[in-house]
């Protein structure tokens, strides 16, 4: 016989037999799931049990002794009925699930599996589950053959698993029960297991609440963790149910863990390992064969729930037309409220959902004569989608500074494991009658910065705070402007020509134009039409690439407007005008391209005395190959 791998324990999942028509109707009242509490929990187990799908044999959970509390037994009881009855095998008893187990109707309850009575889980004769619901892979019936062999290997791809808090039916370790030498079908009667402690300090109810034992993907076996002990050594003989390969065939007999809900924080990262010390067969002619497996025992440790879940939060920007800095239309005497500041998305990453317990923001305010963003803003609001979750107001009696963390607080959002939803801040601004001058900026941040303070409160599923490494992610929305009265300014395309010189030592030439709209908010706008050299770093400028040997001015021009004195272009209040920027200029072997990074206006019509640069970065050519020839 071949020797590969020792592996898996398990215990025979006995289920009492109870009668369905003495169960009272189960009637939905609210979401239930991990960590629920209350006599509603107490009625799903009761409901659970009567159609069969049995949240523990013995003990609390168990056909008479339904209890108040939704752990991880609870949890398997709700996945099977949600397996057999094809709703989402989430293990959270919400809408779907609580009316398919108030109607009824659910798959289970009388069966017709031979040696099953109504509302029993398993056959008393064959081990068959009663539900209805999906059989064993297993086959069942009379064993075939002469005489039966195993050969026996680990399972690949198990080791070093992670049992986290809550989690169920966690497999930590696999043995391969190979038939193709063997000249009889089997059935597996019993497994022993042993688990040692490893670096653990503990019992191991202290880490684990059930022990499972799979053929394939069918339970064949189950027992409490506190049946292995001190008093036996963490060692236990589990009788299994079912167990039943044909010779010819490979099957994997898995050990599965599931975790207790409260594991101490010492207790964390603690490793065991558990070894399959015997495996007990019976054959076609009747033969009993115990061996042990042989293999080494494989290792596996107590996580913490946010760690065996992978859970992280991940911050990403959201609309660019929020974040960019741009131009804010405020009222001259009056408040201009649900302005959008600064978007941004959050993904709960990994297998748990996240609850947003409290969020805090910084905002940054540079003004003309104030110095503190409650001169600009009292109320910012969060919103997740389309719906306000949370606001704070800004207090003018707090010290002044040109920063202010604002924490909303009291969210208990949840953001479902593996879904990512969007989140906006809209702030009420005040009138240029208050504290706030034309010209003046906000930004919001919502970034590492933020995410480092206490004031951030994110819990997973088991209610353990997120570590501040699985927090990460930065949202800066940019220094959005202020205004009474101003314009707003649209790129909308550009272009980029070289015009060979077709001489020996003269320079090619290029031409770049930029296309771009103006649009004036609450007064006629007029726009600086003098021609604009290229000097860099000044108040505005067209420029081309700092390589070439000659710029010449920039011309702008604009069809549809209407000439005003002192080479300026009006924008009528409400209107939208179009214009050109046309800059020329040769250079030697290089790349050439032109940019505005800046427009000069007045509310008269004189030399520009306001400058726009919001949002400035898409106002730019390609680069074209200027030749030296």
């Amino acid at each position: 016989m071949k020797n590969i791998t020792k592996f898996a324990v398990s215990f025979v999942a006995v289920a009492a037999l109870f009668v369905a028509a003495n169960a009272q109707a189960y009637t939905h009242m609210g979401t239930l799931k991990m960590g629920s509490t209350g006599s509603q929990v107490m009625e799903l187990q009761k409901a659970l049990n009567a159609k069969g799908f049995v949240v523990s044999s013995t003990g609390a959970g168990s056909p008479g002794m339904e209890s108040s509390y939704f752990g991880a037994k609870t949890k398997g009881a709700v996945v099977a009925f949600q397996t057999a009855n094809d709703l989402g095998k989430d293990g959270i008893v919400g809408l779907n699930t609580g009316a398919k187990l108030s109607s009824g109707s659910s798959t289970g309850g009388t069966s017709t599996v031979p040696g099953c009575t109504a509302g029993a889980a398993f056959s008393s004769t064959t081990g068959a589950p009663c539900t209805g619901g999906s059989t064993p892979t297993t086959p069942t019936g009379p064993l075939a053959g002469t005489v039966g062999t195993i050969d026996y290997s680990l399972t690949t791809g198990l080791s070093n698993e992670e049992v986290g808090e809550e989690d169920s039916d966690v497999k930590v370790a696999g043995l391969e029960l190979d038939l193709d030498d063997s000249d009889s079908d089997v059935q597996v009667t019993a497994i022993k297991l042993n688990f040692d402690v490893g670096t653990a300090g503990n019992d191991f109810e202290d880490y684990a609440d059930e022990v499972s034992v799979w053929l394939g993907s069918t339970k064949v076996a189950s027992v409490e963790a506190d049946e292995f002990n001190d008093d036996n050594d963490f060692e236990k003989t589990v009788s299994l149910s079912n167990a039943v390969i044909r010779m010819g065939d490979t099957k994997d007999l898995y050990v599965a863990i599931s975790g207790v809900s409260n594991l101490d924080t010492a207790d964390v990262s603690d490793t065991w390992t558990v070894d399959f010390t015997l495996v007990r067969f019976t054959d076609a002619q009747g033969a009993t064969t115990s061996e042990d497996p042989t293999e080494t025992a494989v290792t596996f440790s107590f996580e913490s729930f946010a760690t065996a879940t992978d859970a992280e939060l991940k911050i990403s920007e959201g609309d660019d037309s929020i974040n960019d800095a741009h131009v804010i239309n405020v009222d001259a005497t009056d408040d201009t409220d649900n302005v959008e500041i600064l978007s941004f998305n959050m993904e709960a990453e990994g297998d748990s959902d996240l609850t947003i317990d409290a969020l805090p923001i910084t905002l940054t305010s540079v003004e003309a004569t104030g110095n503190d963003p409650d001169d600009l803003i009292s109320i910012v609001y969060l919103f997740a989608g389309d719906t306000e979750i949370g606001s704070e107001n800004l207090s003018t009696g707090d010290a002044d500074g040109s920063t202010e963390v604002v924490v909303f607080d009291d969210l208990d959002y949840t953001i479902d494991a593996g879904e990512e939803e969007e989140f906006t801040v809209k702030a009420k601004f005040y009138s240029i009658a208050d504290t706030l001058d034309s010209g003046d900026t906000l930004q919001a941040t919502f970034g590492e910065t933020e995410t480092d303070l206490a004031t951030f409160e994110v819990e997973d599923e088991s209610g353990e705070e997120l570590a501040d490494g699985d927090k990460t992610g930065t949202v800066a929305g940019g220094a959005h402007g202020v205004y009474d009265v101003g314009i707003m300014a649209k790129y909308i395309s550009s272009t980029a020509t070289a015009t060979p010189s077709g001489v020996a030592t003269v320079d090619d030439n290029g031409t770049f134009t930029i296309v771009f709209d103006v649009s004036a908010f609450d007064s006629d706008i007029y726009v600086d039409g003098t021609a604009i050299a290229d000097e860099t770093g000044g108040a505005t400028y067209q420029d081309i690439d700092a390589s070439t040997t000659s710029v010449a001015s920039g011309v702008l021009s604009c069809s549809g407007c209407a000439d005003a004195a002192n080479s300026t272009f009006k924008v009528a209040e409400g209107e939208t005008e179009r214009f050109t920027v046309t800059v020329a200029g040769s250079g030697a072997d290089v790349f050439a391209m032109a940019s505005l990074t800046s427009i000069l206006y007045a509310t008269t019509a004189i030399d520009g005395d306001t400058l726009y640069a919001f949002n400035m970065t898409d106002f730019k050519t390609n680069s074209v190959w200027l030749d030296s020839n």
